[in-house]
């Protein structure tokens, strides 16, 4: 194996540009660190300066959600089994990097929810106390935060959200309050810890997604809230779907829905089974994603399940489009088509990040239709809505469909990927870090 191929492999299953590799190192030790072209000559086999091998193995590592080392990227100018000390790396923006946790962990981590009891309401004696009022406070911020995540991700609303979080977590920690105040305030950690988990993984950041899902399931657990847990548990199960990692996604969501049978049947109830049906899919059994889609079709005529925060952006039109995705995978993109079409049409101009992928998804089906034309409509509906929204699942799905359409001898084929290079170029760094953070790089 060449020196190159492990760094190709990893960008190419990132669906990231060399350039892209480089702001990446830019982000994190400060701009002008190395050029946009740098990346081109370490494909080729050369190895960067200094520290830099190590930053971009912290990189991928972080991104892929599983170890690199700089031993496999550059293993004749690191050999296995050197004993050379590792440097200090800079740190995320939320400290350190948070420890490895593997599918099998996360696996044991909600089975051990669903068959352990609830413990007793929580509440603390000692501090100043917190009010009901308080808890409105903190409630309205939630309701804001997953607003601004409906309308733009990204970096800046995950900062916000860890910051939300740690504060939420101070209250139960130094706070004094009584078992009604404490269960509302470890069902708000366990939201705020939902939605970090959420944006860090629209964001490609694997561990730290993984972290925060499990800590929001313990504090829903504390909480008392079974409908929470087993939401958190189904948006694990959703993120192994999207990282190919099928058999863990079905168990997740069999448990999240043992968890929540006894819930009223509604909208929560069939985003569950939608969710089955997407891991079912992953592992290409037809039958059983069939069932499954029935089954959400047969329990969104509901109107029971509603009235949670967090449930605000469930709605028909998500059960739908998400049946497309199903079927999109399953290859049947007949199929596919039309219930993306109609679940584009029931969001209006809700949500836009997910009328983005679905928009994508569109594309996709009508590509493996050869509806060229009808591709490339859809794909400019959602440029339209890449341009304000920061998302590396949207990122890597457009990439995927501009090398679709590239060569195809259609005039609004080329004029889609002409956007789409636009789109897609490097942009400078979003911010300058410390000055001791580029000195680690150089």
């Amino acid at each position: 194996m060449s020196d190159a191929s492990v760094l190709a492999r990893c960008l190419s299953r990132l669906a990231w540009s060399p350039e892209r590799l480089a702001r990446e190192i830019n982000y994190l030790c400060g701009p002008g660190t190395i050029s946009s072209k740098a990346p081109y000559n370490w494909l080729r086999g050369s190895c960067p300066r200094r520290q830099l091998p190590h930053v971009v193995a912290k990189i991928l590592s972080e991104r892929l959600g599983e170890p690199v080392e700089v031993e496999t990227i550059w293993p004749q100018h690191f050999p296995a089994g050197s004993r050379r000390a590792k440097p200090a790396l800079p740190r995320s923006p939320d400290g350190p990097t948070p420890p490895q946790v593997s599918g099998r962990q996360l696996v044991s981590t909600a089975v051990d929810w669903l068959v352990t009891e609830c413990p007793n309401a929580p509440s603390r004696s000692r501090g100043e106390e917190v009010t009901p009022l308080d808890l409105d406070v903190l409630g309205a911020r939630i309701r804001q935060l997953r607003r601004l995540d409906d309308d733009r991700g990204g970096h800046l609303v995950l900062d916000w959200t860890r910051q939300d979080l740690r504060w939420a977590r101070r209250l139960t920690a130094e706070y004094a309050y009584g078992t009604d105040v404490g269960a509302r305030l470890h069902r708000a950690v366990a939201e705020l810890g939902q939605l970090a988990g959420w944006l860090a993984a629209d964001l490609g950041l694997e561990r730290e997604s993984r972290a925060h899902f499990l800590r929001a399931l313990q504090a829903a657990r504390t909480a008392g809230d079974r409908g929470l847990g087993a939401y958190i548990v189904s948006c694990m199960s959703y993120r192994a779907v999207w990282a190919g990692q099928g058999h863990d996604a079905l168990r997740l969501i069999r448990i999240a829905r043992k968890g929540a049978a006894e819930g009223a049947p509604g909208i929560r109830q069939a985003l569950l089974a939608t969710r089955e049906a997407r891991a079912h899919a992953a592992l290409g059994d037809q039958a059983s994603c069939q069932r499954a889609l029935d089954n959400a079709a047969e329990l969104s005529q509901y109107d029971g399940g509603e009235g949670e925060p967090w449930a605000y952006w469930l709605s028909p039109g998500v059960i739908v489009a998400d049946a497309g995705r199903a079927w999109l995978e399953l290859g049947r993109p007949e199929r596919a088509e039309w219930h993306l079409w109609r679940g584009l049409e029931m969001f209006g101009d809700q949500q836009p990040r997910n009328r983005l992928l679905h928009s994508a998804s569109l594309a996709e089906a009508r590509l493996a239709r050869r509806d060229v034309d009808g591709a490339a409509t859809a794909a400019m509906g959602a440029l339209d809505l890449a341009e304000r929204i920061t998302s590396l699942r949207a990122t890597t799905r457009l990439a995927g469909l501009r090398r679709r359409l590239v060569g195809l001898d259609s005039a609004p084929a080329r004029h889609v990927v002409q956007r789409m290079d636009h789109l897609l170029a490097p942009a400078e760094p979003p911010r300058e870090l410390t000055t001791e953070y580029r000195a680690v790089c150089m």
